[in-house]
C-alpha cells in the first residue's frame, strides 16, 4: 500500500490576475474608494465640460447670476438719475420720431430751467440738419451735457458716419492709446461736426450682445483706429466731475484688477475691460418723466432740481430696444441709467481676485456637506445625498447673491452648483452599484451555506417567526463517512479537515450533475434532496444513479489507513422517496433551513443500517418503486430504529475492489506498505 499523504493546507501564491481581480474587488466593495472615485469622476467631467465648452459654462454662469437680480430689496425711488423719456405720449403731442432737432434743443433747454445738474442724451443725431447750430448752442449752455456715438464691434457691415470726438490721451491710460483693457471696434456712428463744440463731451452707447441677446456688459474703453473712446457713463462722470478718467490697476492679496477712476468714483472692470450692468434698482425704481411734460413745463417743482437728465426716446419706432435680464426687450437709456446709478452708488459689480479660488472653495463646501450626511445621516443615501446636494446650491447660491447684492461682488456660482449636483448623482450611483456588489457577494456567500433557492428567500425575505415551508414528493439521500470518529483520534485538525473537504466537494459536484440539492452538511454526513429546493421531475431515477457515482468515486478519494486497530474508512447510504416539508424553521431572530418528513428519518436508518448489513447503499420501498429499477434487490422487512412499522428494504449492489473487501491486515504487510 502506497503511502497517505494529506495535501496542506497552505495555499501557493495566487497568480497576479487573481491578486489583481480580488484587489479590484475589494476596492468596488470599499464605500471610501467608490465614493473618491465618484468625486474624482465629476472632477473629470467637469474639468472636459470646462475644455470643450467653456464659452458655454460661462454664459451659463452670466444667466444664473442675473437671476439674482430679482431678489434686490429695492423700494425707493432712483431721483439722481432721471429719466426723460420721449414717449409715446410726447409724439402724440409733439410729433413723431425723430424730432426735429431744434425740439430736442427746445427739451435741453428745458431741463436747464429746471436746474439739472448733468445732460446725458442717449439719441443718436446722424448726418448734418439746419438746425444744428440751434442743438449745438443748447448743448454748450446750463449744465454740462454728454451726447452719444455707436460703435461697431463686429467688422460687417462697415459702417462710418458722423465725426469722431471725445478720444482719450494716453497718459490716462497707463500711458497706452490703446490698452489691454479696451475692445476692438471696426465702425462707428457719430454726431455731425456740426453739432460738435470745443469741449463737447461723447460717450458711446455700444452694448455688448450675449448669446441669448441679453445686454450684461458694456465696454468701458473701445479702440477704434488707435485711439480710446469711453463709454457714455464714464464720460457722464468724467463731465460731472470736471475730471479726466484714469485707467489703474489696484493691487489685492490674490492678483491685480483694472479700474477707471473718475474724480473719486471708481469703475471696476472684467478682464476684458467691460462694464457689467447692475440690474439692482427694479425698473420701476427710475423716476421717469415724459419730455412733453419738460417741455410745457407741467412737471412737479424742484423734481429735477440737481439731477441727471437722461434724455432718451422708448416710442414706437425709436428703434432704442434691447433685452435685459429684468425681462422682455426695454428701451437702451435703462441700460445706461443701471450704469449711473450703480456708478454713483459704488455698486459696479466686479470679480475679485480672489475668486480664482471660489469654485474650489464651493466644490470643497459641497463635498464635506456631501460626505457628513453620508457619515453622519441615518437615513438612506437615496434620500440623504439629494438632500445634502440641495443644500450645497442652495448655500452656493446664497453666497453667491449676498456678495452680489451687498459687496457688488461676482462669485459665479453655477460651476459649482454643477460640481455638487455631478458629485452627489455619481456617488449615489457609487453606492448602489456597491451596494448591489455587496448583495450579490453576500447572496453568493449565503448560498455557500444553503441552497440557491432558499439562500434566495433568506437574502430578499423579511425574517418571520411563521413556518415558512413547501410540501413535496422528493427522494433523500443520507451520506456518512463511516469510521471517521476513530479515524480522527491522534490526527491534526488540518488532516481532518482536509478529507471532509474533499468528501464534501466530491458529493455536491455528482448531486448537483444529477439535479439534486446538498441541503445538509453536517460533520461526517451529507443530505441531498431532489425535487425538493431545486425541481427535479425524476427525482428517484437520478437519486440512484448519482448514489453509484458517489460510492465510487467519494471512497476512492478515503484514505486507506486501516490497521489491527483502526477500522477502514467506508461510505454508507441511505435513501427514500416521499413527502417532506423544504423550508425555514424558528424564531425570526435564529432561523434554520430544514428537510422534514418521514422519508429523510428513514433514509438515516438506512444509512446507519448499512454498517451491520455489510451492504453500502440500501433503498426504501417508495425509492424503488419510483425508479423502476431492476438493479435494486430486496433484503427483507426491517423495523427500523425508532419506528413502529417495518419496511421492506432493498440493496443497490456495487462493484468491490479486493483491497476493500480486505479489511483487516497483518502486521507484516502494514510494515512492508509503509516502508
Amino acid at each position: 500500500m502506497a503511502r497517505h499523504t494529506t495535501p496542506s493546507a497552505t495555499t501557493s501564491a495566487a497568480p497576479s490576475g487573481s491578486t489583481m481581480a480580488s484587489l479590484a474587488a475589494r476596492l468596488l466593495l470599499s464605500p471610501f474608494w467608490m465614493r473618491s472615485a465618484a468625486v474624482a469622476l465629476a472632477l473629470a467631467l467637469l474639468a472636459l465640460l470646462h475644455s470643450q465648452a467653456g464659452a458655454w459654462l460661462g454664459h451659463w454662469n452670466d444667466r444664473l447670476s442675473s437671476q439674482t437680480w430679482a431678489l434686490a430689496d429695492s423700494q425707493a425711488l432712483e431721483r439722481r438719475v432721471v429719466v426723460v423719456d420721449i414717449d409715446e405720449k410726447s409724439v402724440q403731442q409733439l410729433g413723431a420720431w425723430p424730432w426735429p432737432r431744434d425740439r430736442v434743443a427746445q427739451l435741453l433747454t428745458a431741463l436747464d430751467a429746471q436746474g439739472v445738474n448733468l445732460k446725458v442724451v442717449d439719441i443718436l443725431f446722424d448726418g448734418p440738419q439746419g438746425q444744428d447750430p440751434v442743438l449745438a448752442k443748447a448743448l454748450q449752455q446750463g449744465a454740462p451735457s454728454v451726447m452719444a456715438q455707436l460703435f461697431s464691434l463686429q467688422a460687417e457691415p462697415l459702417v462710418r458716419t458722423g465725426q469722431l470726438s471725445g478720444a482719450l490721451p494716453a497718459s490716462d491710460l497707463l500711458g497706452q492709446a490703446c490698452p489691454n483693457q479696451t475692445t476692438a471696434a471696426f465702425g462707428h456712428l457719430s454726431p455731425s461736426g456740426t453739432l460738435l463744440q470745443s469741449g463737447q463731451a461723447l460717450g458711446h452707447i455700444t452694448p455688448v450682445i450675449a448669446p441669448d441677446g441679453s445686454v450684461r456688459q458694456v465696454p468701458a474703453l473701445v479702440c477704434y483706429q488707435g485711439q480710446t473712446y469711453p463709454a457714455l457713463v464714464v464720460s457722464a462722470l468724467a463731465a460731472a466731475t470736471g475730471t479726466h478718467p484714469q485707467l489703474t490697476t489696484r493691487t489685492e492679496l490674490w492678483g491685480q484688477r483694472s479700474v477707471l477712476d473718475i474724480g473719486g468714483f471708481e469703475l471696476p472692470l472684467n478682464p476684458k475691460g467691460q462694464l457689467t450692468v447692475s440690474y439692482q434698482v427694479p425698473r420701476a425704481g427710475f423716476l421717469s418723466v415724459s419730455a412733453v411734460d419738460v417741455i410745457q413745463g407741467t412737471v412737479p417743482p424742484g423734481l429735477l432740481q440737481g439731477a441727471w437728465a437722461l434724455v432718451g426716446s422708448t416710442a414706437m419706432g425709436a428703434g432704442d430696444a434691447v433685452p435685459t435680464p429684468q425681462g422682455g426687450a426695454v428701451g437702451g437709456i435703462e441700460v445706461h441709467a443701471q450704469l449711473m446709478a450703480a456708478a454713483l452708488d459704488a455698486r459696479t459689480p466686479y470679480t475679485p481676485t480672489w475668486a480664482k479660488l471660489w469654485p474650489w472653495l464651493g466644490g470643497l463646501f459641497s463635498l464635506v456637506i456631501l460626505f457628513a450626511a453620508l457619515y453622519t445621516g441615518r437615513m438612506a443615501a437615496a434620500v440623504t445625498l439629494p438632500l445634502a446636494a440641495l443644500l450645497s446650491v442652495g448655500t452656493l447660491f446664497a453666497v453667491h447673491a449676498y456678495a452680489l447684492l451687498v459687496h457688488a461682488q461676482l462669485l459665479p456660482w453655477g460651476t459649482p452648483a454643477i460640481f455638487a449636483v455631478l458629485s452627489a448623482l455619481l456617488v449615489l450611483s457609487a453606492d448602489t452599484l456597491r451596494v448591489r456588489l455587496e448583495r450579490e457577494r453576500l447572496f453568493v456567500n449565503l448560498a455557500s451555506y444553503l441552497p440557491a433557492q432558499a439562500a434566495q428567500k433568506v437574502a430578499f425575505q423579511e425574517p418571520t417567526a411563521q413556518v415558512q415551508a413547501q410540501r413535496q414528493d422528493a427522494t433523500v439521500m443520507i451520506i456518512d463517512v463511516r469510521n471517521f470518529s476513530t479515524y480522527c483520534e491522534g490526527r491534526t485538525p488540518e488532516d481532518t479537515a482536509t478529507v471532509l473537504h474533499n468528501f464534501y466537494t466530491t458529493v455536491e459536484r455528482i448531486v448537483t450533475q444529477h439535479g439534486g440539492v446538498v441541503e445538509q452538511m453536517v460533520g461526517d454526513s451529507i443530505m441531498a434532496v431532489w425535487n425538493g429546493s431545486s425541481p427535479c421531475p425524476e427525482h428517484a431515477r437520478q437519486a440512484l444513479g448519482s448514489a453509484e457515482q458517489v460510492w465510487r468515486e467519494a471512497l476512492a478519494q478515503l484514505p486507506r489507513v486501516a490497521t489491527r486497530l483502526t477500522p477502514p474508512l467506508d461510505i454508507g447510504i441511505g435513501i427514500e422517496t416521499g413527502p417532506v416539508m423544504v423550508g425555514s424553521f424558528g424564531p425570526a431572530h435564529r432561523r434554520v433551513h430544514a428537510v422534514l418528513g418521514e422519508p429523510v428519518t428513514i433514509a438515516a436508518r438506512l444509512e446507519s443500517l448499512t454498517a451491520e448489513l455489510a451492504y453500502p447503499i440500501l433503498l426504501g420501498p417508495e425509492v424503488v418503486r419510483c425508479a423502476a429499477n431492476p438493479k435494486p434487490e430486496p433484503l427483507g422487512e426491517f423495523l427500523l430504529d425508532g419506528l413502529t412499522t417495518s419496511h421492506q428494504i432493498y440493496r443497490l449492489p456495487v462493484h468491490y475492489e479486493a483491497s476493500h473487501l480486505h479489511l483487516v491486515y497483518s502486521i507484516d504487510e502494514e510494515k512492508a506498505n509503509w516502508a
